[in-house]
C-alpha cells in the first residue's frame, strides 16, 4: 500500500471520479485496509454499480509498478480474494491501482485479466457483465519517471546490458565497461529486473543479468526518445572526395588530437548493415573541449549552414560519447545509439533504422 495518506487519497478519488464519469456507474462505498484472515490486509475493498449491477473490486496499491511488481500483485490479489466469504451480491474484481503503470505491466495485467487504475486516466475493469478499458499515457511526471533509465549515465549501463547479449553480466564488470559507479550499475541493473527485461542467476555480489529479449528495451527507449528534441546539430564543409575518405581523416585526426568521438547515423547503419548504395553526410559525435576544437581545425572544417557533409551532434561532457566497435578503421557508436539517432531523423533515416534494426538489433 502507498505510505503516504496525501497520494493514497489522490489515487482513490481518482478512481472515483473515472468511474463515475462511465455511462451507468458509481461507487457506493470503499473500505481501507481491510484485514483478511490473521495476517493478510487488503489495500480496499471498492463497491461499484455498473448498468445496475453491483460489483466489489478488491484493491492493491503501489506508487509505481514494472512487471514484476505487478507479478506480486496478482498473486497476492488471488490470495486475498480466495481468503474472502462467498457472496451472491458481489462480483469480485481483482484490481490494481498506482499513480503510474508501465506499458509492460499494463500488458501483463490486461492478460491477467486484472483491473487497473493510474493517474494518467486509464481504466481497466473486466467484469462478467461488462468490460471496460479506456488506455491513457501516463502523465507527464510518471512518464518522466519510467524514462529516466534511458538518460544520463544510466542509459549507458542499458546500453551495454544489450550489446553484450547474451552474455551474463555482473555489477563490477558493467560498472567497469561503462565508467558508472558500481551504485548506477547496481541500480539500473535492477529496474531492468523489475521491467523483467533481464533474466537472473545468483544472488547478492555475485548477482549475475541477462537480456532476455532486446525488443521490449528498443521499444520503450524509442517511445522515449519521440518526446525529447533531437540533439543540435553543428554542420561542416570538409574538402575530401567522399565519406569514406572524410571518415577515415576524422579517425586520423581525433587520434592525434586526442579527442574521443564516434560515428552514427547513416554512416554507421551502412557499416552494420549496409542498406543505402550511396551516402553524402557524416553525423558523428565528438567529446567537447579543445581536443574537438583541434580534430576539426586539422580536418579544415568550416561551418555551413548548406551544403556540408560533416554534422557533429552537440554534446555536452566526454560521457555523452558512448563509443562502439572499430569497422573499416572507423570507430562507430553503439548500434543501438545509431538506431536511436536513425529514429530522430529524417528521410532515409527511419527505413535505415528498421533495417539495422531486422538485420543487426534483434538478431541473437
Amino acid at each position: 500500500m502507498l505510505k503516504y495518506d496525501n497520494e493514497e487519497q489522490v489515487l482513490f478519488q481518482g478512481l472515483t471520479d473515472m468511474i463515475g464519469l462511465l455511462p451507468g456507474a458509481k461507487v457506493w462505498t470503499d473500505e481501507r485496509e481491510v484485514r483478511v484472515g490473521t495476517q493478510a490486509r487488503i489495500d480496499a475493498l471498492v463497491d461499484v454499480t455498473i448498468d445496475g449491477r453491483p460489483l466489489r473490486l478488491v484493491v492493491e496499491a503501489k506508487r509505481q509498478a514494472y512487471p514484476r511488481d505487478v507479478r506480486q500483485a496478482i498473486y497476492q490479489l488471488r490470495h486475498y480474494i480466495a481468503q474472502l466469504p462467498a457472496t451472491d451480491v458481489h462480483e469480485l474484481v481483482p484490481f490494481f491501482m498506482a499513480n503510474s503503470i508501465s506499458p509492460g505491466a499494463r500488458d501483463l495485467l490486461r492478460e491477467e485479466r486484472i483491473g487497473f487504475y493510474d493517474l494518467g486516466g486509464s481504466l481497466f475493469i473486466p467484469a462478467n457483465h461488462a468490460f471496460i478499458l479506456i488506455d491513457r499515457p501516463p502523465p507527464p511526471a510518471a512518464a518522466r519517471n519510467l524514462d529516466r533509465i534511458f538518460q544520463g549515465q544510466r542509459a549507458r549501463v542499458v546500453m551495454e546490458v544489450v550489446e553484450r547479449r547474451p552474455e551474463w553480466l555482473g555489477v563490477k564488470g558493467v560498472a567497469e565497461a561503462t565508467g558508472v559507479s558500481p551504485a548506477t550499475a547496481s541500480a539500473t541493473l535492477s529496474e531492468m529486473e523489475r521491467r523483467e527485461w533481464v533474466e537472473v542467476e545468483g544472488a547478492g555480489p555475485a548477482k549475475l543479468r541477462r537480456l532476455r529479449d532486446p525488443a521490449p528495451v528498443i521499444d520503450a527507449w524509442a517511445g522515449a526518445i519521440t518526446e525529447r528534441k533531437p540533439p543540435a546539430l553543428a554542420r561542416y564543409y570538409v574538402p575530401v572526395g567522399d565519406v569514406g575518405a572524410l571518415a577515415r581523416r576524422l579517425d586520423a585526426t581525433c587520434t592525434r588530437a586526442g579527442a574521443v568521438y564516434a560515428v552514427t547515423s547513416e554512416v554507421a547503419a551502412q557499416a552494420y548493415a549496409p542498406h543505402l548504395s550511396s551516402i553524402s553526410q557524416l553525423r558523428c559525435r565528438i567529446a567537447p573541449g579543445p581536443a574537438q576544437d583541434a580534430a576539426l581545425a586539422e580536418l579544415d572544417a568550416r561551418r555551413v549552414k548548406e551544403g556540408w557533409n560533416l554534422g557533429v551532434l552537440e554534446t555536452r561532457s566526454p560521457g555523452d560519447v558512448i563509443v562502439g566497435p572499430r569497422i573499416d578503421g572507423v570507430t562507430l557508436a553503439p548500434a543501438l545509439q545509431v538506431y536511436l539517432d536513425l529514429l530522430q531523423g529524417a528521410g532515409r533515416a527511419r527505413d535505415m533504422a528498421a533495417h539495422l534494426r531486422a538485420e543487426r538489433l534483434e538478431r541473437a
